[in-house]
């Protein structure tokens, strides 16, 4: 019985969570988002169960700061709300198929898109979450910041363990 229950606490979390919480937050800090993203929430959507991910942000991040001043509000959805672009959205692994309907949809929106999926950084994303040595680490591709409307600082190219 204690091997089934460790088990599924195995496979519902994810050991590296709270470091990419601490990215996602962090990596704020490298981007400029327009000038019609600078008012109302700052919006965090994350697409897929992932709920320790959710966790972390909502105890570490969401309840505790603010990004440019602007409150964050977290969404967990699969669908883009058109009255409410998010301002980085997250797509778990599991969902990786639906990584270039919602790369179509947020082409100049200044939406950082976020993906765990190997490749990923040389077509869609922005941000890729890599695992190298046992060691969470993020791939960037800079072009496309720009074709979805986010400005990026030259520095973040040395924080990347990939650049494309």
């Amino acid at each position: 019985m204690c091997v089934l229950l460790f088990s599924s606490f195995k496979q519902n979390y994810d050991i590296n969570a709270k470091i990419k919480a601490v990215y996602i937050y962090n990596l704020t800090r490298y981007f400029e988002w327009p000038e019609s993203a600078k008012s109302g929430n700052f919006i965090i959507q994350i697409v897929g169960n992932a709920n320790s991910l959710i966790k972390e942000l909502n105890e570490n991040v969401v309840a505790k700061k603010t990004i440019g001043g602007q409150k964050i509000e977290l969404i967990n959805s699969d669908k883009i709300d058109k009255n409410k672009i998010p301002h980085i959205i997250y797509i778990t692994p599991e969902n990786s198929s639906k990584i270039k309907t919602f790369a179509s949809e947020l082409k100049n929106k200044g939406t950082l898109l976020i993906t765990e999926q190997e490749g990923a950084a040389k077509t869609f994303a922005v941000i890729n979450f890599v695992v190298i040595d046992n060691k969470q680490k993020f791939e960037y591709n800079k072009q496309n910041a720009i074709k979805y409307g986010l400005k990026a600082s030259e520095d973040l190219k040395q924080l990347a363990s990939a650049v494309y």
